[in-house]
This record gives C-alpha cells, sequence and structure tokens, in this order.
C-alpha cells in the first residue's frame, strides 16, 4: 500500500508558468503535493517530488541551475530523439545509404543522444483535474536541421503527474517523402529519499539478456551482442557495482510493463521505472561531478547503434506517413 499525503482541504491540481534562471519552465502540481518542474528547452524533467510517508520527497536528481543545464553533462533527463546513445564510428546505413553524423553539443565527445535535448520544444496543452496532471510539448526535425539526419519528423511529448507517478507518451510521425531510422529514449537520474549514495541501495532489472559491447560502448557484432540470463538482474547493494551497460528482452507484468526497481533493500521503498517495451540502460554516474548520488535509469525502445543493426531494422524504422509511440515512466514504490 501507498502512503500518501493529506492534501489540505483546499488542495486543487494546477499547471503554472515557472523559470530556471532566464529559461521558461512549466510546473505540474497535484492536489496530493506532488511537483515535478518541466523545462520547455529539451522537454526536459529538473524535479519530481512525491507523497512520502507524510512528507514530499525528490525523486529525480536533475541539473542544479540554468548554467548546469546549458554545459549537459550527464544529460539529465534528456530526451533522446531521434536517437538514443552511440552510432559506430558516428555514421549509419539507412536504405543503402551512409549517413555522417556531427556532434550536437560541445560536452560530446562523440555523437550521442540526438539533437532534441537542447531545443525549444513548444507547448501544445495543459490539462489539470483532482486525478491527473498534464502538459503536452511539440518538436518538429526536417531535413537541413541536423547534418547526417534528412529526415522528417513531428513528435510530441506528453507529461502526466499523479499523486505516485510521472508517466511520459512520446508520440512521433515521419511526414518526409522517405522513411525514417528512429531510436528514442529517456535520460533520468533516480534518488531515494534517505540515501545520499546509490551504494545503499538495491537494483533489479526484470531482462533475460544483457547487451555486451566493445571498449566504445558499441555493441558487438551478430548475436555476439545478446548474453542470456535465465533471471532478473539483482544486486542487494550497488556498492562497488559500476554500470553504463544496457539490457534486453524485458520482461512484461500482468499489466504490460516491464519494471525496473531503485529500492532500499530493507524496507523495499523506492522508485520502479517502467516502460512498455524496449531495452533499459543503467548509467551509475561514477564520472559525474556528483559521482554516485543518484543512478540513471533509461528506459529506451531499442538498443545502441541499432540504425546500424539488421535485426533491428524493424525496431526503427518509421515509414511514410507512419506514427508510433512510446510509453515510459516513473512510478513511487512505498509499504503502508
Amino acid at each position: 500500500m501507498t502512503t500518501l499525503n493529506t492534501p489540505a482541504a483546499d488542495a486543487v491540481s494546477s499547471v503554472a508558468d515557472g523559470t530556471f534562471g532566464e529559461l521558461p519552465t512549466k510546473i505540474l502540481q497535484h492536489a496530493s503535493g506532488a511537483r515535478a518542474e518541466i523545462l520547455v528547452r529539451g522537454a526536459t524533467v529538473l524535479s519530481w517530488q512525491a507523497p512520502w510517508h507524510g512528507r514530499t520527497e525528490h525523486l529525480i536528481d536533475g541539473y542544479d541551475d540554468d548554467v548546469d543545464f546549458a554545459t549537459q553533462r550527464g544529460g539529465r533527463s534528456a530526451v533522446l530523439f531521434p536517437f538514443a546513445n552511440r552510432l559506430r564510428d558516428n555514421r549509419y546505413t539507412f536504405d543503402g545509404t551512409t549517413h555522417e553524423v556531427g556532434l550536437q553539443f560541445p560536452v560530446d565527445k562523440e555523437v550521442i543522444h540526438g539533437s532534441a535535448r537542447m531545443a525549444d520544444w513548444t507547448v501544445v496543452e495543459e490539462s489539470a483535474s483532482a486525478e491527473r496532471v498534464s502538459v503536452t510539448f511539440a518538436f518538429s526535425i526536417r531535413p537541413d536541421d541536423v547534418p547526417g539526419y534528412p529526415f522528417a519528423l513531428d513528435a510530441t511529448l506528453r507529461f502526466e503527474l499523479t499523486a505516485t507517478s510521472l508517466d511520459l507518451l512520446l508520440t512521433y510521425r515521419n511526414v518526409g517523402e522517405t522513411d525514417a531510422p528512429v531510436a528514442a529514449g529517456w535520460h533520468p537520474y533516480f534518488q531515494v529519499p534517505g540515501h545520499t549514495s546509490i551504494d545503499t541501495l538495491s537494483l533489479r532489472v526484470p531482462a533475460r539478456a544483457a547487451i555486451v559491447t566493445d571498449e566504445t560502448l558499441v555493441p558487438l557484432p551478430g548475436d555476439a551482442a545478446y548474453a542470456p540470463m535465465d533471471d532478473d538482474l539483482v544486486h542487494e547493494t550497488l556498492d562497488g557495482v559500476v554500470y553504463d551497460h544496457a539490457w534486453d528482452r524485458l520482461e512484461l507484468d500482468e499489466d504490460g510493463r516491464a519494471r525496473t526497481l531503485l529500492t532500499d533493500p530493507t524496507t523495499g521503498e523506492g522508485v520502479a521505472v517502467w516502460q512498455e517495451r524496449g531495452t533499459l540502460l543503467v548509467f551509475t554516474g561514477d564520472v559525474l561531478s556528483r559521482p554516485r548520488r543518484s543512478a540513471a535509469i533509461e528506459p529506451l525502445e531499442t538498443m545502441t547503434d541499432a540504425f546500424n543493426r539488421s535485426e533491428r531494422e524493424a525496431d526503427v524504422r518509421v515509414r511514410v506517413g507512419e506514427e508510433k509511440t512510446f510509453a515510459f515512466g516513473a512510478e513511487v514504490v512505498l509499504n503502508g
């Protein structure tokens, strides 16, 4: 059972305007006390707070300030679009044509995570009720926008806040004249109240294959990229565990969601990161300026370098006029 704050009698849900430095934000406030602030630039979640045993606690570890955001170090809560993670040798071949992709941002040492995370998205819809609060952002890519990506896409991203969850729905349509490759994802960092380091937290990933990579973190060719697993990946604590690794063949719960758990090993309380399909990546953040304060748990539509893999062709291909969706998010895990 989940324990919630008792809201004030006059508490209401709302969507309000805010600022992060000089950058505009949208603030989702739920009557329960849950709150999320989302930067319009990049549709970037800056914070998510939820009721936790009679108080409200932070569960997403975002950027410290607008200067921190501008660096893009760590890609905190970045929307990964139109591709996630790396491309081997910064190129890919699609329908017989090889495309060379340049760096999107100065902080990057390689082509990684697409271009949407620093774009100015547009707010197209807001909604607030007693059950949920939502805001929807829109973003478009056209053939001349991104070197090495000559395709046309229209995308929307809907954020929905409830008392116990922050849920996202990414929808994208190919509005161009040729098929296009897309492999999207999300790059949030999660923390659990009462823990200043992930070293004291447990991790469970409901996967049946580990993705095996080379020294550049690009998956090995062919079947060598998949190491079968008989059961979930489980770490009783993350002390001494270093990851920038992904898992595949996720096991779904009865409601059609695969849930990765980051929890207190004693109480079992924490965060469940859910996705309807795809690949899951965990980054323990050891090289960041505030190492191991939180863990990036990243729902992805498919594996790294999928544009270059024949077995992932159906994952990434978006035909002319076709629309696809990817649903994912996070839930509070609490005992009574």
